[in-house]
C-alpha cells in the first residue's frame, strides 16, 4: 500500500477542531510508516520513508510521549538493507530530532547502542549540543569505547565545547586517538586556555611525527602549487592535507625545540602562502627571524593576506604587518578570493575594486560596499563586499558578501551602484519572523472552565442537600482553588513572544515590549517572581538587556531555550557586537 501524505479538511470546523483532527492524523500515518518500515519488500521501505520525508517538510506538533517512542523505535532491528537510501533507523531518529529539546537526550543515550552507525552519529552530535555536563562521562565513554571498537565515525567538532571530554581523551586515550585529530583537539584545548596533562615530550613526539607525515604529502603538490590547481584538481585531497598543516603549525606555537625550529624555517619556503603565512605567525610566536620579503609576500598575496593579518592581530603582532598592504581594498580582494573559492568553487582572477558606496545599515552602523570585479572563463563578473570602517586602514569586520553573477558589461557602473543600493534597501525593509509563540483562549479553555463550574456546581448541591458540614468545607476549598486555576490561566493568555529578523517583542495583558537585535547586549537567565501566579512563586526568567538597561523578560518555561538560544545567534551573528548569552 502506498502511502499518501495529504492535508484533513473538515467543512464548517473550527481551527481548534482541526488541529486535534490533523494530530490524530499524523499520529495514526506515523504509526503506519512504522509498520512499512519493517516490511520485507524494498519498495513499501521506500515510499515509508518518502512519506516520513514530506511530513518532515511540515510544521508538526507531535506529544513529546510520541517523539520518545520514534527514538526508541528507530533503536529496533529492521530487514537487511538493500541499497545507502535504506536505512529505517537514521531516518526516524532524524524525524524525531528534529524536535529540538533537552527532554529527549535522556531517550537517546538509553538507546544509542541500538542505533544504526549513521544514526549514531547524528545521535552524538545531538547529545554533545544538549546535554549538560552531568552526560560528560557517559559522552567519553562512548568515545572511549568506539576508539577500540569503531562502529560509526565520531564527529569530533561535536566535542568542541566539551573541554572536559577532550582533555580527558587527550590525557588517557592518546595512544588510540589517530595522530592528526590528536593535533586537532589538543590544539583547541590550547587555544581555549584549558591545559592538559600528557608529558611534553611525548606530545612533541607525536606532534612531529603527524607533520612529517603531513609534509610527505604536501611535497608532492609543492612544486606545482596554484590556486587553479588547488581549486579546480586537486580539491578535496589537496585542501584536507592543508589543514593538517595548519593545524601541526599551529600546535607548534605551544611547543618548541631544536627540531620544530628546523622544521619551521623549512616551512616558510613552501610555495602554499597559506601554509608560509602560518609557519610566519609561528616563527613570530618563539621570536624566530622572518624574513621582510617573506612576510611583505604572505602580506601581498590575495590567498594569505586576510589570513596573515588576523593572525597576527590575535597574537599581538599586528603592526608588523607590512604597511603597503594594509588597506580595506586589499583585504576585500582577498575576502571575496575565499568566497568565491570555498563556497562557491569558483577560481577567480584579475580581482579588482572598481567603485564603492556608503551607507548605513538598518542598526545606524558605517558600512562600505565595495564594487569588485573578477574574471571566471573570460567573462569579467561584478561582486560586492562590505565591511565596517571605523578605522580607514587594517581589516574591517566584514558584514556583507553578495555575488550576483553579473557580467560588469551588462550595465554601466552607476546602474551597478543604483541596483544594488535598492537591493540593500530592500533587505533592510524585509523582516522574516524566525520564532513565534501565542497563548490565545481558545474553546478548548471555555470547554475546560465550563465542566469544571459544573464539577463545583454539582459539589454544592451534594453539600446542600446533604447539609453536611464536611461537604461544605470541601465546597468552599473545590471553589477557592478553581478560582485560583482560572485567574492563574486568564492571566497567561494573550501573550505573545515573537522573533524576528530585526526584533524580539514580548506582549502580554499588561502591555507590549519590543527591543531592537542589535540593541541587545546581553540575554541571561534569572530566577524571578512570576508574574502570572497569584501567588508569585521564583522561577527561571529570560531578561534581555541593552547597553544600560534591562529591557524585557519573561518565563524560561514558556520557550525551547536551546532553540531559542540558536535562533538568536542566527539573528545577531552579523553584528559587531553579538549579545552574550549567560545561561
Amino acid at each position: 500500500m502506498s502511502l499518501i501524505i495529504s492535508r484533513y479538511k473538515m467543512k464548517g470546523a473550527n481551527k481548534d477542531v482541526i488541529g486535534v483532527c490533523k494530530l490524530a492524523t499524523i499520529d495514526s500515518q506515523l504509526k503506519q510508516i512504522m509498520r512499512d518500515l519493517k516490511h520485507h519488500d524494498p519498495q513499501k521501505r521506500y515510499e515509508a520513508l518518502h512519506a516520513l520525508e514530506q511530513l518532515s517538510k511540515e510544521e508538526l506538533e507531535l506529544h513529546p510521549t510520541f517523539v520518545r517512542k520514534l527514538i526508541a523505535y528507530a533503536s529496533e532491528t529492521f530487514p537487511d538493507p538493500v541499497e545507502e537510501w535504506d536505512d529505517p533507523s537514521y531516518y526516524v531518529l532524524q524525524f524525531a530530532l528534529d524536535f529540538v529539546s533537552t527532554q529527549f537526550v535522556p531517550d537517546v543515550f538509553e538507546h544509542f547502542a541500538r542505533f544504526s552507525p549513521a544514526a549514531k552519529e547524528m545521535a552524538f552530535r545531538y547529545m554533545c549540543e544538549l546535554g549538560d555536563e552531568q552526560y560528560d562521562d557517559a559522552l567519553y565513554h562512548i568515545v572511549h569505547n568506539e576508539l577500540q571498537q569503531q562502529t560509526f565515525s565520531i564527529p569530533w567538532d561535536s566535542l568542541r565545547q566539551r573541554l572536559t571530554i577532550v582533555q580527558k581523551l587527550i590525557d588517557q586515550d592518546y595512544a588510540y586517538l589517530p595522530s592528526h585529530v590528536f593535533c586537532w583537539l589538543l590544539l583547541h584545548l590550547h587555544r581555549q586556555g584549558v591545559s592538559c596533562h600528557l608529558q611534553q615530550s611525548e606530545i612533541v613526539s607525536i606532534l612531529i611525527r603527524q607533520y612529517r607525515q603531513t609534509k610527505e604529502m604536501y611535497a608532492q603538490y609543492d612544486a606545482d602549487y596554484s590556486p587553479t590547481f588547488v581549486f579546480r584538481f586537486w580539491r578535496e585531497n589537496y585542501l584536507s592535507v592543508r589543514s593538517d598543516m595548519h593545524v601541526c603549525l599551529s600546535l607548534m606555537e605551544f611547543y618548541f625545540n631544536e627540531e620544530i625550529a628546523i622544521l619551521l624555517q623549512e616551512a616558510l619556503s613552501f610555495r602554499d602562502p597559506t601554509i608560509q603565512a602560518r609557519a610566519v605567525i609561528t616563527a613570530l610566536q618563539h621570536h624566530m627571524a622572518v624574513d621582510q620579503d617573506v612576510l611583505l609576500a604572505c602580506a601581498n598575496n590575495i590567498e594569505s593576506a586576510e589570513l596573515l593579518y588576523e593572525e597576527m592581530e590575535r597574537i599581538g603582532k599586528k603592526s608588523l604587518f607590512p604597511t603597503e598592504a594594509n588597506e580595506l581594498t586589499h583585504f576585500a580582494k582577498s575576502h571575496l578570493f575565499y568566497i568565491l573559492t570555498h563556497e562557491y568553487g569558483v577560481v577567480p582572477s584579475d580581482i579588482e575594486v572598481i567603485n564603492h558606496v556608503e551607507m548605513k545599515n538598518e542598526y545606524e552602523e558605517q558600512i562600505r560596499y565595495y564594487l569588485l570585479s573578477y574574471v571566471d572563463e573570460q567573462e569579467k563578473y561584478v561582486a560586492w563586499v562590505g565591511m565596517y570602517t571605523q578605522n580607514k586602514v587594517g581589516r574591517g569586520k566584514f558584514e556583507y558578501t553578495y555575488i550576483p553573477f553579473i557580467s560588469l558589461q551588462t550595465y554601466s557602473i552607476d546602474e551597478h551602484k543604483k541596483q544594488f543600493i535598492e537591493r540593500m534597501k530592500q533587505e533592510q525593509q524585509t523582516e522574516h519572523t524566525l520564532f513565534r509563540k501565542q497563548w490565545a483562549f481558545r474553546w478548548p479553555n471555555m470547554l475546560s472552565y465550563t465542566v469544571l463550574s459544573l464539577f463545583i456546581s454539582s459539589r454544592w448541591l451534594v453539600a446542600v442537600r446533604e447539609k453536611s458540614t464536611f461537604l461544605y468545607i470541601l465546597s468552599v476549598l473545590l471553589t477557592i482553588l478553581g478560582t485560583i486555576f482560572v485567574i492563574n490561566d486568564w492571566r497567561k493568555r494573550k501573550r505573545e513572544i515573537v522573533l524576528t529578523t530585526k526584533k524580539l517583542i514580548y506582549a502580554d495583558r499588561w502591555g507590549m515590549w519590543e527591543v531592537p537585535l542589535h540593541q541587545i547586549k546581553q540575554v541571561s537567565f534569572e530566577r524571578r517572581k512570576d508574574r502570572y501566579h497569584i501567588f508569585r512563586r521564583k522561577s527561571e526568567h529570560v531578561v534581555v538587556y541593552d547597553e544600560h538597561h534591562e529591557r524585557l523578560s519573561f518565563s524560561k518555561d514558556d520557550i525551547n531555550e536551546e532553540q531559542f538560544a540558536l535562533l538568536l545567534r542566527y539573528a545577531t551573528n552579523h553584528l559587531q557586537q553579538p549579545p552574550r548569552i549567560r545561561k
